[in-house]
C-alpha cells in the first residue's frame, strides 16, 4: 500500500500547491459546513489531476506543475475519468468523487471560468443516468427476494368479492374489476406506469388484442404483450363500463368524474395490497416490471428478448440492472448439481 503522502496513480509526492486553479476557493465554499466534505473533495481533485496527467488526457502531462489550468478539460475527458473510477473504485467513491469534479466545474461556471470544451448540462445528465442505473441495479439485488411476492398482489385482487350490480352506489364493483385488470396488465406487460396509464381502450381493442403498440420512453415505438389472463380481466372490466372516456383505466369514485387514472392512483392500488398482505413495505407498482424481468431471465429467456420486452434502447441497460440477480441464479443451479461437500472432498489415504 502506498503511503498517503503520495499520489495514487503516479506515486509522486503530493505537491504543496492545490491541484487546480481556483481549487482553494471552491473547497472553502463546498466544505463550509463540513471539514470531512472539504477533505474528501480535495482528495477527489488530487486524483483527477493525477489521472489526467498520468494518462495524458486533454493534453496534460506529468511535466505540468500544479495548480493545473482547467481550460484544457473536455466533456470526454471528464466522462472517461468517471469510467476509470467505475472500473477501479467502489460505487460510493465514484459517486462522491464525480460530485466533487462536477461541483468544481459548476464553481468555475459561476465565475465565468468554465472551459470551452465543457458542456455542464450534458455532463450532469449523463451523471444522473449513470447514478440511476447504479441505484436501480442495487435495488434489484436487494429487493429480489421481496419481489417474489408480486404475484400475491394479483391473487389478492382476484379474490376480492364483487358487490352486486344493483346495490353499489359507490361503484365499488367497477373499481375492483378495474384493479384486477390493472394488476394483470402490469404483470403481463412489465410496462412503465406512465405507459400503462396512457393506454386507451382502442389500443387494446377493448381487451381483445394480444399486444398494444405504444410510444414509450425516448419517443421510441414498442409493443406491450397482453397475455390471455390480462385480456380476460380487461374484457370483464370494460364490459361493465358505460362511459365514453377513451382511457383504458379510469377513476370510479363519485367525485372523480371518470378521469383517467393517475400514476399515483396506480401506486395506491398496489400499496393497498402490500399493506393488507403485510409484504415488504418498499414494494410498489414498478416492482412488477423488475419481478417479470428477473422471472423471465431465470426461466431462460435470452437477454436480448428481455431487453425488447422491457423496451430498453440499449441492451447494456438490461444487462447492468439484472445481471447480478441472474448470475446468482445461474451459479446456484450449477452448484446444486456439481458442489462437493467438505467431507467428500477430503483426500483419503490409499488402503
Amino acid at each position: 500500500m502506498r503511503p498517503t503522502h503520495q499520489l495514487p496513480i503516479s506515486a509522486r509526492p503530493i505537491p504543496a500547491e492545490p491541484a487546480w486553479l481556483e481549487e482553494a476557493s471552491y473547497l472553502m465554499e463546498s466544505g463550509s459546513q463540513s471539514l470531512k466534505t472539504e477533505t474528501t473533495y480535495r482528495s477527489s481533485l488530487h486524483l483527477f489531476a493525477d489521472w489526467v496527467q498520468s494518462f495524458e488526457v486533454d493534453g496534460y502531462s506529468l511535466e505540468h506543475p500544479w495548480p493545473l489550468d482547467p481550460k484544457q478539460l473536455t466533456n470526454i475527458g471528464v466522462l472517461n475519468f468517471g469510467k476509470w473510477l467505475t472500473a477501479n473504485r467502489a460505487v460510493r467513491t465514484v459517486t462522491t468523487y464525480m460530485a466533487a469534479v462536477i461541483g468544481y466545474l459548476n464553481y468555475l461556471e459561476s465565475r465565468e471560468l468554465l472551459p470551452e470544451g465543457i458542456q455542464l448540462g450534458k455532463l450532469q445528465r449523463q451523471r444522473r443516468q449513470r447514478r440511476r442505473r447504479g441505484n436501480m441495479a442495487e435495488s434489484v439485488v436487494n429487493l429480489d427476494l421481496a419481489r417474489q411476492a408480486m404475484p400475491e398482489i394479483v391473487a389478492y385482487y382476484e379474490a376480492l368479492p364483487l358487490p352486486a350490480r344493483d346495490n353499489d352506489p359507490y361503484q365499488r364493483r367497477l373499481s375492483i374489476l378495474r384493479d384486477r385488470a390493472l394488476v394483470q396488465t402490469l404483470y403481463s406487460t412489465a410496462a412503465r406506469l406512465s405507459e400503462v396509464v396512457a393506454l386507451n381502450r382502442v389500443q387494446v381493442n377493448h381487451g381483445r388484442a394480444t399486444h398494444a403498440t405504444i410510444i414509450g420512453k425516448g419517443n421510441k415505438a414498442r409493443t406491450l404483450q397482453i397475455r390471455p389472463y390480462a385480456q380476460q380481466a380487461l374484457q370483464t372490466y370494460l364490459a361493465e363500463r358505460d362511459d365514453n372516456n377513451p382511457a383504458l383505466f379510469i377513476a370510479h369514485s363519485r367525485n372523480a368524474q371518470n378521469a383517467r387514472l393517475t400514476k399515483t392512483s396506480v401506486h395506491n392500488v398496489v400499496k393497498n395490497a402490500v399493506k393488507v398482505l403485510k409484504l415488504d413495505p418498499s414494494l410498489s407498482a414498478h416492482d412488477f416490471r423488475h419481478f417479470r424481468a428477473t422471472q423471465l431471465l431465470r426461466e431462460g429467456m435470452p437477454l436480448e428478448v428481455v431487453q425488447e420486452f422491457l423496451g430498453h434502447v440499449d441492451i447494456a441497460t438490461t444487462r447492468n440492472i439484472y445481471a447480478p440477480v441472474l448470475g446468482v441464479h445461474i451459479v446456484a443451479e450449477w452448484l446444486a448439481n456439481m458442489d462437493i461437500e467438505p467431507s467428500e472432498a477430503v483426500v483419503k489415504p490409499e488402503e
